[in-house]
C-alpha cells in the first residue's frame, strides 16, 4: 500500500480505535438527544423490523404519529444497520466509528484532490473530523450522519451522480435542514476556491437523483410535515434560542476560553449542557490557519473570509441587530436554533489549516500536534455511563407495564426537566435520566403515552389536545378528559390533591389513577355523537360518557387494530389519530371515518354484533418508495454499464 492510500486511512482508524476503545472499557455515551429520542427511534425501528413489520406508525407517543415520516428518525438509512443487528451500545460505537471516519476520510480525500501534500490533508480532516463542532454532535446521531457528507459534497462537486448519491444518504440521515446548508456551504466554497462556478446543470441533476433516491422518505415527510404544528414555523422566542454571543467567539480557539461554563471540556455531566458552544478548532489549528494568510491567494482569502464572517452572523442570532432581523424574516422560521449554522465554518477551517501546514518541513509534527490537541479535547467533552445502560427500563417502566397493557398514561409538563434530586449521586441521576419516560422513551417498551417531547414534527391535531390538557391547573380539572384520552394513569413531579384519582405513591414520578381502566374506544348515543365533532371542546361541552359502554378494542400490530361491539345504532368512538393514510372497514366494507374531538375519530356503527378494522397504508409512501426504486433500478444500470465501458 502506498504511503498517500495508507494516509486516507489513517483518520478513520483514528476514530475506529477511539470508539473500540470506549466499547472494550464498557462505556457508552448516554447524554441530552442520545437518550430520549434518537435511543427510542432506533430501537422501535429495529423491534418492528425484527417482527416482519415496516416501522410506518408508533402507537406509544403523541397518541400516535407517522414513524417513518419522521424526516430525522433515519429509518430508511442504510447507516443505520448497524442498530437492526447489535444491542444498542454496541451499535452506537460502530454507528459513530464509522461515521465520524466517514468525515476523516471524505476530507482527506477532498484537501488532496486540492493538491495539498498528505500531512498538510491530515490536519484539515483533523479539523474536520475533530472540531468542537463535530465533538459536539456524539448525542445528535441524525446531525452527525448529515455532517458525514459534507466534505463529500466538496469531493464530489464536479461529479453529478456520486453528488447525487451523497445527496440522498445525507437526506435519508435525518437532518435534511442541514443537509441543504451543507449542499450550499459545498456550492459556495467551491466556488471561492476553485475560482468558478460549480455546474449549474450536474448540481440540478444531483438534487434531482436524490429527490427520486430519497421520496421513500420525501413523499411522506412532505405530507407530515403540512399537517403538524410547526407547518407555519417556529415561534420567534424559540428561533432566537441557542445562540452564540459575541463573548463565545473566544470559544473557537479552545473550549476553555468560552464564556458558557457548559462549552468547558471537563468530564462532568454540565459539560454537555451548552452543546452550541463547542466550536472549538484548537490552538494549534488556529495558528495554523493564521499561517495561511501569507499562502492563500487575496481573492480566495477575501472570499473564505466573507463567508465566515455571514455564517457568524447567523449563529450569532439575536445578540445582534442583523442576525435578530435575519432571524425574524420568513426564510429561517423554519431553521431550529442559531448556534446549529456553526457547522458551514469546518470546511473553511479545515482548507485554511491545510494550506497554513502546506510546504512546510515539520508539517507532520504540526499535523501530529493539531490531532492530538483535538483528539484531548473531544476526549473529555462528553460524559459516559456503563454500557448496560440502555438494557436497564427500571421499575417505573416494569410496573407500569403491567397495569396499563393497552392503555395511555399522562406525563405532566412539570416533569418534563431533569434533575438529579437531593441526595442523589451522579450515577443514581444517569439512571433517573434514563429511567423517567422523558422524551420519546416509552416507544421501545410499549408504553402508550399522552404527550411526549423532542419529536420535531408533530401532527397538529395530536398537539392541539396536549395543549389543552397541559393548561388545566389540577387532577379534578384534568379527570373529565381522562376516558377520552384512554389513559388512566397521570404522573407528576410534584404530590398533587388526588381528587378522584387513586395515589399509588412515587416512584421517580408521583402516580394517580382510575381504579378500573375504560378502553380505547367506547359507544355513543347518536345524539351524543353528533356533538362530540371536529372541534376541540372543553369538558363542559362533551356529552357525559361516564355510563358509556366500553368496546373491545384489539391491537394487532403498531399499524392495524379492531374495534368489535354489540350495541343499538349509535357511534364507535375511538381515541387514535385520525391522520392521512388510516382507512377503516365495518363488517368488510368501507367505513366512513369522521374527526371526533379535534384528533379522534368516530364511526357510524348499526344495531346488533359489528365489527370494525383498521390499517394504516400511507399512500405517499406507497408511490414514494416506488419511485424511489425506480430511481435505484436506473443508477444500477447506469453504474452497470459503465463499468463494462458502454
Amino acid at each position: 500500500m502506498t504511503a498517500s492510500r495508507a494516509g486516507s486511512w489513517a483518520l478513520p482508524a483514528g476514530a475506529a480505535g477511539a470508539f473500540a476503545g470506549l466499547w472494550a472499557a464498557g462505556r457508552t455515551f448516554f447524554w441530552g438527544d442520545l437518550t430520549y429520542i434518537h435511543f427510542p427511534w432506533r430501537a422501535f425501528a429495529a423491534e418492528e423490523l425484527a417482527a416482519g413489520r415496516l416501522p410506518l406508525w408508533d402507537p406509544y407517543v403523541y397518541l400516535g404519529m407517522p414513524l417513518a415520516a419522521q424526516m430525522q428518525s433515519g429509518v430508511w438509512y442504510p447507516g443505520t444497520a448497524p442498530f437492526h443487528l447489535f444491542a444498542f451500545a454496541t451499535a452506537l460505537a460502530i454507528f459513530h466509528a464509522l461515521h465520524y471516519g466517514l468525515v476523516g476520510l471524505f476530507a482527506y480525500l477532498w484537501l488532496r484532490r486540492g493538491g495539498l501534500a498528505q500531512a498538510a490533508a491530515l490536519a484539515g480532516g483533523a479539523v474536520f473530523m475533530a472540531c468542537g463542532i463535530l465533538a459536539s454532535r456524539v448525542p445528535f446521531l441524525n446531525h452527525l450522519s448529515t455532517l458525514a457528507y459534507a466534505p463529500a459534497f466538496l469531493l464530489f462537486a464536479r461529479s453529478p451522480w456520486l453528488l447525487g448519491l451523497s445527496f440522498a444518504l445525507a437526506f435519508l440521515s435525518g437532518y435534511p435542514l442541514m443537509a441543504a446548508g451543507g449542499a450550499l456551504t459545498a456550492f459556495a466554497l467551491s466556488w471561492i476556491l476553485e475560482r468558478r462556478a460549480p455546474p449549474v446543470l450536474g448540481w440540478t441533476l444531483a438534487a434531482a437523483s436524490a429527490a427520486g433516491l430519497g421520496m421513500v422518505l420525501l413523499a411522506p415527510a412532505v405530507q407530515l410535515a403540512l399537517v403538524s404544528q410547526r407547518g407555519a414555523g417556529i415561534k420567534a422566542a424559540e428561533i432566537l434560542n441557542y445562540g452564540l454571543t459575541p463573548r463565545d467567539l473566544a470559544g473557537f480557539i479552545a473550549p476553555w476560553l468560552a464564556s458558557g461554563a457548559g462549552a468547558a471540556a471537563v468530564p462532568t455531566w454540565g459539560a454537555a449542557a451548552e452543546w452550541w458552544k463547542a466550536c472549538w478548532f484548537g490552538a494549534a489549528a488556529t495558528l495554523a490557519v493564521l499561517a495561511s494568510v501569507r499562502r492563500v491567494k487575496p481573492r480566495v482569502l477575501l472570499g473564505l473570509g466573507a463567508f465566515c464572517a455571514a455564517v457568524l452572523v447567523l449563529a450569532l442570532g439575536g445578540s445582534t441587530p442583523i442576525g435578530r432581523a435575519l432571524w425574524l424574516s420568513a426564510p429561517l422560521r423554519f431553521v431550529r436554533y442559531p448556534g446549529n449554522l456553526t457547522y458551514p465554518l469546518v470546511p473553511a477551517a479545515a482548507v485554511l489549516a491545510a494550506a497554513g501546514l502546506a510546504g512546510r518541513k515539520r508539517a507532520g509534527l504540526w499535523a501530529a500536534a493539531i490531532g492530538l490537541e483535538l483528539a484531548a479535547y473531544a476526549a473529555v467533552s462528553q460524559p459516559l455511563t456503563a454500557r448496560g445502560y440502555y438494557t436497564d427500563g427500571g421499575t417505573l417502566v416494569r410496573r407500569m407495564q403491567t397495569y396499563l397493557g393497552d392503555h395511555r398514561y399522562l406525563l405532566s409538563p412539570r416533569a418534563l426537566e431533569w434533575s438529579r434530586g437531593e441526595g442523589r449521586d451522579a450515577a443514581t441521576a444517569v439512571l433517573d435520566f434514563k429511567h423517567r419516560l422523558y422524551g420519546l422513551t416509552s416507544a421501545p417498551y410499549r408504553l402508550a403515552s399522552v404527550a411526549n417531547f423532542g419529536e420535531p414534527l408533530v401532527p397538529r391535531p395530536c398537539f392541539e389536545v396536549m395543549d389543552l390538557v397541559y393548561t388545566l391547573s389540577g387532577l379534578s380539572e384534568l379527570a373529565p378528559y381522562l376516558r377520552w384520552l384512554d389513559s388512566p394513569l397521570v404522573l407528576t413531579r410534584e404530590r398533587l390533591p388526588s381528587g378522584p384519582l387513586l395515589y399509588l405513591g412515587k416512584d421517580l414520578w408521583h402516580g394517580y389513577r382510575r381504579v378500573r381502566p375504560w378502553g380505547r374506544a367506547f359507544w355513543l348515543a347518536p345524539e351524543d355523537g353528533e356533538k362530540v365533532g371536529a372541534a376541540l371542546t372543553t369538558a363542559a361541552g362533551l356529552p357525559d360518557v361516564s355510563k358509556s359502554p366500553a368496546l373491545s378494542f384489539e391491537r394487532s400490530s403498531p399499524g392495524a387494530f379492531r374495534v368489535r361491539g354489540e350495541t343499538p345504532a349509535g357511534w364507535a368512538y375511538v381515541s387514535e389519530p385520525l391522520l392521512p393514510g388510516w382507512r377503516a372497514w365495518l363488517d368488510g366494507r368501507p367505513a366512513r371515518l369522521e374527526p371526533a374531538w379535534r384528533a379522534f375519530q368516530k364511526v357510524r356503527v348499526p344495531q346488533g354484533r359489528w365489527e370494525l378494522v383498521w390499517r394504516y397504508r400511507p399512500a405517499a409512501f406507497v408511490w414514494g418508495l416506488a419511485v424511489t426504486l425506480v430511481f435505484l433500478c436506473a443508477s444500477a444500470g447506469y453504474w452497470y454499464n459503465r463499468a463494462l465501458g458502454w
